[in-house]
């Protein structure tokens, strides 16, 4: 139905060897940020093919970030800072003060349900519990500190019970608030918290409480391109062409802009669960798609000719 172009990093030069995902330059490049990045934190690392290894011996892999990095929807401008972001998660978590290592009962008034882009996650062995909310989005805890966000680790949800956890989650989930709004041809963009974007996981109570729809027969698209914001159209008629490839276009272009990006596609919530509706195809364009059963509802929104 429609693309749009956002561009594609491929030099025509060898595979890096170690590094298989990336050129042996962007391979190189992503090296130098490592470095750079860790020094910036105050952590000296030699630097080897495939990792780094700190004074104490500690060797952090750079294969995560390699396959992150190869995305085609990932522009080289970014790079810095993906680099900084997966690295200072990832030495919070090894090095920070054991913020969990309190009663359930402290945690929960601060604990949320919180997406993240899968593939930007430092070392995936430690959320294990984790679920895949949408295509290529986990849903994960999070615990709301005064000056960070920590992420409950496999251990920490074990010690405190992910279902009551996870209640706990769901039920502040509920209480965020849009801060600003916007609608555009048809689509709501909502802007909040840090955990705002979050709140797809209880879509149906923020189609309700924004624009008043509790039925919703044809389901709703949604977008959710940073942490943020979070885009919604329920269908309702034709117009909803022009929605569709407003909410593309915007997700992908958010997405590749802002602090915190989460997903540049556009989903079909229906009976409870994600599809996704927008794809990359191999040129590294947003490309929609209208199939399966996405497809039957889009065609019963169009009168007879």
């Amino acid at each position: 139905m429609g693309l749009f172009n956002r561009g594609r990093r491929r030099p025509d030069e060898p595979a890096d060897e170690t590094l298989p995902e990336l050129t042996v330059s962007e391979a190189q490049r992503l090296r130098h940020l490592v470095r750079a990045s860790m020094a910036g934190a105050g952590y000296e690392v030699t630097v080897y093919a495939g990792h780094v290894e700190d004074a104490d011996g500690r060797q952090f892999g750079l294969g995560t970030l390699a396959r992150r990095l190869s995305d085609a929807d990932v522009p080289a401008r970014r790079w810095s800072r993906l680099v900084d972001d997966h690295l200072r998660r990832l030495l919070a978590a090894i090095d920070g003060p054991d913020q969990f290592d309190v009663p359930t009962e402290d945690l929960l008034d601060h604990t949320y349900l919180r997406l993240y882009e899968a593939d930007a996650l430092p070392d995936a062995q430690w959320w294990t519990y984790g679920r895949e909310a949408m295509p290529g989005v986990l849903e994960l805890l999070a615990l709301d500190l005064p000056d960070s966000v920590a992420t409950f680790n496999d251990e920490q949800v074990t010690r405190h019970g992910i279902a009551r956890l996870r209640a706990a989650g769901l039920a502040n989930l509920r209480k965020e608030q849009a801060d600003d709004r916007v609608t555009h041809r048809g689509v709501e963009i909502l802007v909040g918290s840090m955990f705002f974007a979050s709140t797809a996981l209880v879509l149906p109570e923020v189609v309700l409480r924004t624009t008043g729809e509790a039925a919703l027969p044809n389901g709703v698209l949604v977008a959710i391109p940073f942490r943020h914001q979070l885009l919604y159209h329920v269908p309702r008629d034709e117009n909803v062409v022009e929605a569709l490839h407003t909410m593309a276009a915007v997700a992908a272009n958010a997405y590749a802009e802002e602090v915190g990006p989460i997903s540049p596609h556009v989903y079909w919530w229906h009976d409870g669960a994600f599809e996704q509706i927008t794809h990359s195809d191999e040129d590294g364009d947003i490309a929609i798609r209208v199939e399966g059963s996405f497809a039957e509802m889009f065609s019963r929104l169009f009168p007879e000719s």
